[in-house]
C-alpha cells in the first residue's frame, strides 16, 4: 500500500541528451534499443513496424477471444481495462508460471493469420548481435509468457498511473527467479490500435531509489507514484499510433496518459513484454 508523502523523490537521473525518444521507421535501429536497455537513452520508437492488415487481424483476434479478461477498476462499468496473457505481478513465481500456461494457446491465436511484433523486434536484435544469448526467462524448467495484450478502458487523467518496472522484481514472492537478476529493464510495447490522439506515454527523468520506494510503500511494486511528486521532475511524452513498436527504459517512471473525450479514446490495445539482462548477460524476457 502505497504512503502519503510530500518529500521529494530521489535517484538517478539520465543526461539531458539521453533524456529523449529515438526513432527510426519500419526497420529496427538496433544501436538504438540497445541504447534504452543499457539505460543510455529513455524510449525508442519504430514507425510503422506492422503493416495495417496484420494490426486488425491481430485487434480482431483479441476481440474475439474467449479468454479475453477484465481487469476491475476505475473505468467504464468498473472495468479499467481487459487482457489476454499472464503478468508476474504480485503473485509467486508458480502462480505466474501456471497463469503463463493457462494462456499460452489464447496467446499464439492472438498472431493466427499474421505476425508475431515482438519476436520479430527480438530476432532483429538477435541478428545484429548473434553472440548474445536472447531466451525467454526460465524457472524449474518453465518459461516465461512471450506477450501480454491489454486493452486499457479507464478513465481521468491516466490510463495507467505512474509507476517504474524495476521495483517489482524485487518481490519476495519471486525469491530465485531469474528476473530478480535483472537491474535495468527494457519494455517492449507494440501496438496493434491506437485511436488517434490517445494513449499518450508520459516518462519523467527519474529512476527512483530504494529509499524512495520505501518511504512510499512502493518496495515491492514501484506503483503508483503520487503525480504530485512528479510536477518538478522534467519529461517527455511518447506518441505512438497504429503500427508501432516502442521500447523505453522501465527503470524510469512512466505512465499511459489518458483525458480524451473521442469515443473510443478507451480502446487502445497494447502487445507488451519486459526484458532485461540476467546475471549472466542474457537478454531474457517476460510479462
Amino acid at each position: 500500500m502505497n504512503v502519503q508523502s510530500t518529500e521529494p523523490m530521489s535517484g538517478r537521473t539520465l543526461a539531458p541528451e539521453q533524456f529523449r525518444l529515438a526513432e527510426s521507421h519500419r526497420v529496427v535501429d538496433v544501436d538504438a534499443a540497445f541504447a534504452v536497455l543499457h539505460g543510455e537513452l529513455a524510449a525508442y520508437r519504430v514507425r510503422g513496424f506492422v503493416d495495417p492488415a496484420d494490426c486488425r487481424r491481430i485487434s480482431d483476434n483479441f476481440a474475439a477471444s474467449p479468454m479475453r479478461t477484465p481487469r476491475y477498476g476505475e473505468g467504464e462499468d468498473g472495468i479499467e481495462g481487459y487482457f489476454v496473457g499472464a503478468s508476474h505481478i504480485e503473485k509467486t513465481t508458480e502462480s505466474y508460471l501456471d497463469e503463463v500456461e493457462r494462456f499460452a494457446r489464447a496467446v499464439a491465436v492472438l498472431r493466427e493469420g499474421t505476425r508475431d511484433p515482438l519476436g520479430d523486434f527480438l530476432d532483429a536484435l538477435h541478428g545484429h548481435r548473434p553472440s548474445l544469448p536472447i531466451r525467454p526467462a526460465a524457472h524449474g524448467g518453465r518459461v516465461a509468457g512471450s506477450a501480454k495484450a491489454v486493452c486499457w478502458t479507464g478513465t481521468g487523467e491516466f490510463l495507467l498511473l505512474p509507476h517504474d518496472d524495476l521495483a517489482q522484481l524485487s518481490d519476495p514472492l519471486q525469491a530465485g527467479f531469474e528476473i530478480q537478476t535483472v537491474r535495468r529493464v527494457m519494455a517492449i510495447n507494440f501496438y496493434p490500435h491506437v485511436p488517434a490522439g490517445t494513449g499518450r506515454l508520459k516518462l519523467w527523468n527519474l529512476e527512483p531509489d530504494d529509499e524512495s520506494r520505501s518511504r512510499l510503500g512502493l518496495a515491492y511494486s514501484g506503483y503508483p507514484y503520487p503525480p504530485e511528486l512528479l510536477r518538478e521532475v522534467p519529461s517527455l511524452e511518447v506518441t505512438a499510433g497504429t503500427g508501432d513498436l516502442c521500447v523505453i527504459n522501465g527503470n524510469l517512471v512512466h505512465a499511459v496518459l489518458g483525458g480524451s473525450s473521442a469515443p473510443d479514446a478507451g480502446r487502445r490495445l497494447l502487445l507488451a513484454c519486459f526484458s532485461g539482462l540476467n546475471a549472466d548477460n542474457e537478454l531474457i524476457w517476460w510479462t
